[in-house]
Parts: C-alpha cells; structure tokens; sequence
C-alpha cells in the first residue's frame, strides 16, 4: 500500500479543517473506487461496486486529530486558545505547535517560580495556558495570525523497530479503510474517511453520523484508534501493544452486534490474524454514530491500540496495525457470506 506513515501523521488535520488529510486520501484512494465524493461536513467517501448489489455496506474511519483553536490574542502578542476535541492540557506546556497557516509557536503557562501556592497545586487548564509565536505586541500578532486558525501539535514521526511515535495516529485507522479498498468487496460498499470525530457530543462521530444518515447501510465495520495500556496499568480495560488488532464488544457509546462481533472472531480465526478482545466501557468509538443512523444497521468495530492518545506524542506497534488492516479487508471481500449469516439469525 503507498502510503508515507510519517506523512499521514505530520500532515495538519484538526476536526473541522481536515483538508490536508482528505486532499492526500483522496489522491490514493481515487484509483481504487468507482466514485469519490466529498460531502458537506467535509468526509471523504468512496464507492466500489461490488459483486453483488442486494446491501450495502459501509467501512469507515476517521481522518481528523485533537487540536486547538484561537480565541484571542494578548497585548503582550500570546495566543489564547479553546480546545478542538480533548487534547490534554497537562501534557502541552512546552510544546511546539503550528497554525493552519503555518505559524510555529510553543504552549506555555506562567512560570513555576511566580505561581502561587494556590496556582501550583490547580489542575491544568488550558484557560491557565497561552501560545508563544515570538511577538511582543498584539499588532505584530495580528498579522500573523487571526481569531480562528486552527493549531495542532507539531511532533515528528519515528518508527522504532515495531513501534511508531508522532502525532495524530488516531486517524491511522484510514490506512485499514485504503486497505480494505484493495480487495474486490462482495457487496456494494461505501468507504467513509470521516470528519470531527474528535469533537465531544453525546454519540461521537459528527461526521460518521451525518455519512451514514445518507447512505443508510445494511451493515458497518467501523475500525478506530482506541487507548492501550502502559505504565503499570495493564490489569485495566485498556488493550495491549503488540497482542493484535482489538475486536470491540461494547464502548460508551454503543453495542455492537453480538452476532456480527462473532463473525468478525471468526474472520480472523480463519486468516490467522492475531487479536485481543475488549469491553470499552471508558471510551467511545463512532460505531455508535453508524448503529443509531437512520434506520440503524449491524455494526462491528475493529480497534488499532494506541498509547497516549490525545497528547502532543502518540505510540502503536505496527504489527497491531497491519493485523487490523488485514482483518478489515478480510470482511469486506467476505461480507456477503458474514451478513447473510447473521440476517439468518435475526
């Protein structure tokens, strides 16, 4: 599969301005599609037709990444900022980020000699931080920068070995999407690149939600980045780095479809792809967005575990990875098989 790791990390792409991640999507995934469309929330969707048209099926993932937004700018030329989905605030003081128009900068917060007692023992906050772009005036600020822009973290990609660190590897589950687009699918399928996935709401994945209201899908495997564990809390809920792509049966959000969730065990008992299986009762997925759209549909979720998700620095093995992607194109060419099965249950 041509596809740069370490530029689908480095590229900019914060909920509601994914357009460097889709533009690069969209160049890779336009020859293995019948239709490439973009719709108003700004997802990328692509349509092969497949052997047989009597469902439809849709494979999705999302393309954006936490980020913030500015809110303001100081006399002294510091950036305010809000957030964009939940990047933690702890771990961005000193930091280097980027606008979407390329204006360098670092998180800073006051400094801990001049804290109070009070200030030093608070939570923090990203009310409590600012962005540093090297000016000492608002006007010098204000002409580079404007209320609005974007920012993201600007971390380099690495691979070390099996593992993979950088940024925004939460949008990773795309490569199993461009994947799974490399197999001749046995039903019509719709392939979803969607957007704001990182924005809270009460069911995550705005983008996901509004694709499949329109596309109203009989079937969905939907395959997200989840949380692994580290730092001594392996005995949690969260997946293991390097046990294999993660077969979720339920998240905050949503239960996948019991029977579907057994095919998708199936499946990868059959190819020999290693898995593990989780309860994610933490954290959300947008299998929930696809589930309750529309009509609703049977939904399964595949997850990639990732290691400090929503911070300037992320982690994944790429064996965790590849296993996913394998799964993922594994049902699709088999779907028709696996969807006739359940219906026969229902």
């Amino acid at each position: 599969m041509d596809v740069s790791l370490k530029k689908l990390s480095e590229l900019f792409g914060v909920s509601g301005h994914e357009d460097e991640v889709r533009k690069y999507l969209r160049s890779i995934a336009a020859d293995r599609c019948d239709k490439l469309m973009t719709d108003a929330m700004g997802n990328l969707i692509a349509f092969r037709r497949g052997r047989s048209d009597k469902r439809r099926v849709l494979i999705g993932s999302n393309m954006d990444e936490p980020g913030f937004i500015v809110s303001g700018i100081t006399d002294a030329g510091y950036l305010k900022f809000k957030t964009v989905g939940s990047p933690d605030p702890r771990t961005a003081v000193s930091k280097r980020v980027v606008t979407n128009g390329s204006v360098k900068g670092v998180i800073g917060m006051k400094a801990i000699h001049l804290q109070t007692k009070k200030e030093r023992e608070a939570a923090v906050e990203a009310s409590s931080l600012y962005i540093d772009i090297g000016c000492s005036k608002r006007s010098s600020a204000e002409k580079r920068v404007s209320l609005g822009d974007y920012i993201a973290f600007d971390t380099g990609f690495k691979e070390l070995g099996r593992m993979i660190r950088g940024k925004a590897l939460g949008r990773f589950g795309t490569l199993c999407v461009l994947r799974a687009m490399e197999t001749e699918p046995a039903y019509d399928t719709y392939y979803v690149f969607s957007a704001q996935r990182e924005i809270p709401c009460r069911i995550p994945g705005r983008g996901m939600a509004c694709a499949a209201h329109e596309l109203r899908p009989d079937a969905a495997f939907i395959v997200n980045v989840i949380p692994a564990s580290g730092l001594g809390d392996e005995c949690g809920e969260d997946a293991q780095l390097g046990s294999g792509a993660v077969i979720v049966h339920s998240d905050r959000s949503s239960i996948g479809n019991s029977l579907l969730t057994a095919a998708v065990r199936g499946a990868a008992d059959a190819k020999n792809i290693k898995y593990q299986e989780r309860v994610c009762g933490l954290y959300s997925t947008e299998a929930g967005a696809v589930q309750t759209a529309a009509k609703g549909c049977i939904t399964a979720c595949v997850g990639i575990p990732c290691r400090y998700l929503d911070t300037p620095v992320n982690m994944m093995n790429k064996n965790d990875l590849n296993g996913a992607a394998e799964l993922i194109a594994a049902l699709s060419g088999e779907s028709d098989v696996i969807i006739n099965d359940v219906e026969k249950e229902l």
